[in-house]
């Protein structure tokens, strides 16, 4: 009995999923190779690749029973391993997974173990599934954080590759149920005879298939997040450049303004109308700080006298940024600021007063204003910071102002781009822009998991679908083995050899061509007292006692029950008489079925085509003609094919079908036999007789029809049919209601349907008193139904007919019978009138007979009286009723009605 999940299917399962993680690690190395540095995130880390492709090696090694290279896959695992432990930091930095290394390590050194000792061993018993379920356990934890259940310790969402998760849940799952199915379906033995390549191929390209169809939505996914980091930095950089051109014009203005005063009073008002009016006008401007030419602060405005004082302008640095403005406009950033609320850009404009002395205006730009943070809203998940020194990066266009060396970024955004950008009178700019929301990335990681989920559902329902495909193909076989042999012997069924047969007709060039018809005899009893089981190990011996005679080239079929044929071709003439003898002998040998001895015979018949060009089918309706023949003859014999079988059986055919056109027409005709009182010479009943009539007028002997109708059933309708007309005579005319009118009846008309109530209707629509009627029946009825003949006997005499057993002692012992058969008459056959007269003997047993019936009440009538002799012979042995041609030949009913009336 095949199981769901078979070891086939499970075979195919393991080796897509050892395809998978193949798969994984060659893309994952692509990836590491060509485009890895682009992406916010690694969707196949380095060392992810490298593990999955020894772990799908390893697996195939195990499944493929290659102990070697197994372990040589796991010692691979466990270098690895160490090689993580040594560069430990290097693998936050690498952004592995964000998963805490000691799971990592934990996975990793359980499945190198699993290599290092295959099933099989003493240590695995223990060891395989200890490590199973703790992959298991690892799933559930993974794919619940992934999920948004914080089941996982030590796990930062922070540092998460949400798709790489997902990546690696399925890899530990699958993985383990691998492992389970190596270790638990056969001991991790491999099948090969179940595994054709082309399902490797179909195997490994459904799950490449799968794992392409998510890389590229994941990819796509990371590559848009990607891109839009990179925008973001783009519109951050574009937004500075664009607010410090519009500053540095402003102070291009303002300079220009001064350079045209030429008097110290002028001068002064103008540089504080214009310092005023700039800072109430434009809210990037918090202040000016304004300097002489010896770099002492000579004038405020707005936020410059606080900013002043809070020493942010106090430093060498800037002093130095002071003391180099002298010919153009110069930017610089207040360091010192950058940790408060308030960051600020200073903006250095030189501008000669009109002394002479270089006056140098600081304008105090609001570094918050810079950006325009509603431009940034589509990137509310990312934050860039500008990079001043290596040390130094600074947040732009958010809410917090924390400044950051590298090192932190990194620990603390391990998923970042860097890009730079070239801004005017700043030079080229670096941005780093790092993903600090994980909800959209997770959402669509949880998403286009499902793709894997699916890809896995496809390789389960295609490796049950090819398991059942196979299983089935198996089946196939054997039901066209079953449709074209028999199911007891093994022999070629009927329609088949049929078919066979007529393509024979076709193709063969044989000269010679035999058919032998083989049927048990006597095999129902034989079958309904052993009962069919038994019967059919009677059947399957038979045939396999006819394959031990049938020539080698001879092809066997059975062809209905217990009948067998055997068809061979040659192209010299069989030997047929020495292949049916030996078919009767081999079926005459006993057979030993459960300890019981049963012994069979044999009808063979056989034809042969002799050169001639002879059709099998005709050749077949022969063959069965011969076997009839033979069986008539008695069984156990074997009979040869000739032509007048042929007329015969035509003859009979032709009665049957006329039969039958006759019956359903009513055609038959009633004649009836006066039966005489021996004393009185007066008729005292009638016998009916069934004639048929043919269409040139011409009478069908019964002789030769009655038969057929025993054979094939019609001897019911034709029963039935006598039995009407001689009622109807009898309801017609007065004169044969004062005599007993005799109606033969055959033993299915008693067996088959209750015929003594069939017989009280008919009586009563025709308005017939029941001893007016008499029944005859053979001896041969009580042969085999004994008791139910006796019963069905006694209802006709209770429903008041006369039971008449006719042609008395021609077959069966019925002596026996006698005195317990409800019968009332007695009719002696003629076989015992035939040569009475000179037969001393037989004079005797005939007079034993007519004592012995006359003891038992029983009234004797003797057919066949064809003499004076014979009649004066039987009166002496005190018969009362007698019948035959010396009286009357049986006559139609007005020929009957004249005698009667004479």
């Amino acid at each position: 009995m095949y199981t769901l999940f078979s070891r086939s299917a499970a075979t195919k399962f393991a080796i897509a999923v050892a395809s998978f993680f193949i798969i994984i690690g060659l893309v994952g190395i692509v990836e590491f190779l060509a485009y890895q540095d682009q992406l916010l995130m690694a969707l196949i880390p380095g060392a992810m690749s490298v593990a999955s492709t020894l772990i799908g090696c390893g697996l195939v090694a195990v499944l493929y029973r290659n102990v070697l290279m197994a372990r040589i896959f796991g010692a691979a695992l466990l270098v690895l391993l160490a090689g993580l432990l040594w560069i430990a930091d290097y693998v936050v930095a690498a952004r592995l997974v964000a998963l805490p290394i000691e799971l990592v390590l934990a996975t990793l050194a359980s499945t190198a173990s699993l290599f290092l000792f295959p099933p099989g061993s003493r240590v695995a018993r223990f060891l395989w599934p200890a490590v199973v379920a703790f992959d298991l356990l690892i799933f559930v934890f993974l794919q619940a954080r992934l999920w948004g259940l914080p089941l996982l310790p030590n796990f930062d969402p922070l540092q998460a590759s949400f798709p790489t998760l997902t990546l690696v849940a399925i890899l530990i799952l699958f993985g383990a149920l691998t492992l389970a199915i190596l270790y638990w379906r056969g001991d991790g033995r491999a099948h090969r005879n179940c595994t054709s390549k082309r399902t490797i191929v179909t195997l490994a390209m459904m799950t490449a298939t799968g794992f392409g169809v998510w890389y590229a939505l994941t990819l796509s996914d990371l590559a848009t997040a990607s891109d839009a980091a990179r925008s973001r930095i783009t519109m951050t950089g574009s937004m500075i450049e664009s607010t410090l051109s519009e500053q540095r014009k402003l102070a291009e203005r303002m300079r220009e303004r001064l350079l045209q005063v030429e008097d110290d009073e002028t001068f002064q008002k103008v540089l504080r109308k214009d310092t005023e009016a700039y800072q109430q006008d434009f809210a990037i401007i918090r202040g000016f700080v304004i300097y002489n030419e010896q770099l002492q602060p000579i004038e405020t405005v707005g936020y410059g006298s606080a900013f002043l004082a809070g020493g942010f302008l106090s430093s060498a640095d800037f002093n130095a940024w002071l003391q180099s403005i002298d010919l153009s406009i110069n930017l610089i950033i207040s360091g010192a600021s950058l940790t408060t609320d308030n960051p600020i850009f200073m903006q250095g404009v030189p501008v000669r007063h009109p002394d002479g002395e270089l006056v140098r205006v600081v304008m105090l730009l609001d570094a918050n204003r810079v950006i325009h943070t509603e431009y940034l809203n589509p990137f509310s998940d990312m934050r860039t910071y500008l990079q001043l020194a290596p040390d130094l990066l600074v947040p732009m266009g958010h809410d917090k102002n924390e400044v950051l060396t590298e090192e932190q970024l990194i620990q603390r955004f391990p998923h970042h781009v860097v890009d730079s950008v070239m801004i005017a009178g700043a030079g080229e700019a670096r941005f780093y822009s790092v993903l600090s929301d994980y909800s959209q990335i997770q959402a669509e990681s949880q998403l286009n998991q499902l793709m894997l989920w699916l890809t896995f559902a496809f390789v389960l329902i295609y490796a049950l679908a090819e398991d059942s495909a196979q299983r089935l193909s198996e089946k196939q076989d054997e039901l066209r083995h079953l449709a074209r042999h028999d199911d007891i012997t093994g022999l070629l069924r009927r329609d088949v050899f049929n078919a066979y047969l007529q393509q024979r007709d076709r193709d063969s060039t044989a000269l010679h061509r035999a058919i032998f018809f083989l049927n048990l005899d006597g095999f129902k009893p034989i079958n309904d007292s052993l009962g069919h089981r038994l019967g059919d190990r009677v059947l399957a011996e038979t045939a396999a006692r006819i394959r031990t005679v049938a020539p080698g080239n001879a092809q066997l079929a059975r062809f209905s029950g217990d009948e067998f044929v055997i068809y061979l071709e040659s192209s010299a003439s069989p030997q047929a008489d020495v292949i049916a003898e030996q078919l009767i002998e081999v079926v005459r040998k006993p057979y030993h079925i459960n300890n019981i001895e049963v012994h069979l015979t044999a009808s063979v018949g056989a034809v042969r085509s002799n050169g001639e060009d002879r059709h099998a089918a005709n050749m077949m309706q022969h063959a069965e003609i011969a076997m009839n023949e033979a069986k008539q003859l008695g069984g156990n014999l074997s009979c040869h094919f000739v032509e007048q079988m042929a007329q015969d059986y035509q003859r009979q055919v032709q009665l049957r079908n006329a039969l039958q056109l006759t019956l359903d027409r009513n055609g038959l005709e009633v004649h009836y036999q006066p039966i005489y009182d021996t004393q009185t010479r007066a008729i005292v009943a009638v016998e009916s007789l069934v004639r048929w009539r043919e269409d040139d007028g011409n009478f069908i002997s019964p002789a030769e029809f009655i038969p057929i109708a025993e054979n094939t059933g019609q001897i019911i309708p034709l029963g039935e049919q006598v039995l009407e007309l001689v009622l109807r005579d009898i309801h017609e005319h007065p004169q044969l209601r004062n005599l007993q009118v005799s109606v033969n009846v055959s033993a299915p008309q008693l067996q088959r349907y209750n015929f003594a109530k069939l017989l009280q209707s008919r009586l009563t629509h025709h308005q017939i008193a029941p001893d007016n009627l008499a029944l005859e029946l053979t001896e041969g009825i009580f042969v085999g139904e004994g008791k139910t003949t006796i019963a069905s006997l006694q209802a006709l005499r209770d429903l008041g007919c006369c039971v008449a057993i006719d042609d008395f002692g021609t077959g069966f012992s019925s002596l026996s019978y006698l005195n317990r058969l409800p019968a009332d008459v007695i009719k002696i056959d003629r076989a015992f009138t035939a040569g009475l007269t000179q037969d001393t003997e037989l004079q005797a047993v005939v007079k034993g007979i007519i004592d012995l019936c006359a003891y038992l009440g029983k009234k004797v009538v003797v057919e066949g009286i064809e003499t004076e002799a014979q009649l004066q012979i039987f009166a002496g042995m005190g018969v009362q009723r007698l019948q035959g041609f010396y009286f009357a030949r049986p006559m139609p009913l007005p020929d009957l009605l004249k005698l009667l009336n004479n």
